[in-house]
């Protein structure tokens, strides 16, 4: 299977799933040094995936458009050309090898679509939405607590690849860390240790969120440690973070226009504290060592993987759990800013005894 001449990896979104897939692509690269490696993935993701040798081409699903053509924000009427020009596309692409490493109906959909006359993925129960009619090669994985690095690694191992390190790394881009050095020196984080502070998650993950106020004190007890916070954020996001940094020397990051802007600026910082959401893979991805607030999810499955990557957790009968909302999520309300703040502070003093 793996002497296949031109491969494609569908993952679609979003931007931790995209990052804990990183190293099924390295294991494709190393099985497979002169094939042609493309990815497809929402024009969203763009930066997080590696320039060439690692990965040869990204190929842009443009979920965006479409959507706004089907709710009327455009002109519904081309988008049945539209996705007849994106098909075609692929199929053009001539792929020998389609893996998709996603699972749901859009991506079976669009592995389909290209055509590639071997389309791997995984068995019927380890999918969703009927993923597997759309692919042709299944392949079960071990039931349980699996890492998404792993679930990832189990695809590609089964195609025959051999299994790399586990550790997503995101390649930051020379434009995007000349604009976070610039962000950086018209401020006062150059003078002392920065830790980037990321109260924010998406409106999908808001349940996750550790309280503001408590985002507010750990500022306080980092500046009181000689730490300067650089307070980061994403769309919809400023009221946020502005509460956070109320009354602090906190900085308040630039607004960001990509996640290669995004990386960049973490990669300049020392540690990173956030929730349990995608900027602090990201942070981990870039090499910043990161203190992530976990509540409802397992880290055994979701956690950052870095040498230097520490989880704050209560143990809790409740959780892990699967829910999509929780009305008393007191798994991550229960922890207090000395669980937090000892996390950080032992790890920023490790740092500092290296």
């Amino acid at each position: 299977m793996l002497d296949a001449k031109r491969i494609c990896i569908v993952r679609l979104g979003g931007l931790g799933d995209v990052i804990n897939t990183l190293p099924a692509l390295d294991a494709l690269r190393a099985a497979c040094p002169d094939a042609h490696i493309a990815w497809l993935v929402e024009a969203l993701w763009h930066d997080v995936l590696p320039c060439p040798p690692r990965l040869d081409e990204i190929i842009s699903v443009p979920k965006r458009d479409w959507l706004s053509r089907l709710r009327g924000l455009d002109d519904l009427s081309k988008l049945p050309a539209d996705v007849a020009r994106f098909a075609r596309g692929l199929r053009a692409r001539k792929f020998d090898l389609a893996i998709d490493l996603h699972g749901n109906l859009r991506s079976g959909i669009v592995t389909f679509t290209t055509r590639a006359p071997t389309r791997v993925g995984y068995a019927p129960a380890f999918c969703k939405e009927f993923n597997y009619l759309f692919t042709n090669e299944h392949h079960p994985i071990e039931r349980g607590r699996m890492h998404r690095v792993d679930r990832a690694l189990a695809l590609t191992t089964a195609c025959g690849a051999e299994s790399v390190t586990g550790t997503p790394t995101v390649d930051v881009r020379d434009d995007a860390l000349a604009w976070a050095q610039e962000s950086f020196d018209s401020t006062a984080l150059t003078t002392r240790p920065v830790v980037a502070i990321h109260p924010g998650t998406s409106r999908f993950g808001a349940y996750k969120r550790w309280p503001l106020e408590s985002f507010n004190q750990i500022v306080r007890v980092l500046d009181e440690h000689g730490f300067a916070s650089l307070i980061t954020w994403g769309p919809g996001e400023y009221e946020m973070v502005v509460s956070a940094a109320a009354g602090t020397n906190a900085v308040i990051a630039p607004p960001t226009e990509s996640v290669g802007q995004l990386a960049a600026l973490l990669s300049l910082c020392d540690a990173f504290i956030g929730a349990d959401t995608g900027p602090g893979l990201l942070a981990a991805a870039v090499g910043t060592p990161t203190v992530s607030i976990f509540g409802p999810k397992d880290p055994d499955v979701y956690a950052p993987r870095h040498p230097r990557a520490r989880v704050v957790e209560l143990p809790m009968d409740c959780r892990p759990c699967k829910k999509r909302t929780c009305r008393d999520p007191k798994c991550v309300l229960h922890i207090t800013v000395g669980h937090v703040a000892d996390a950080a502070l032992a790890l920023l003093s490790e740092m500092e005894g290296n």
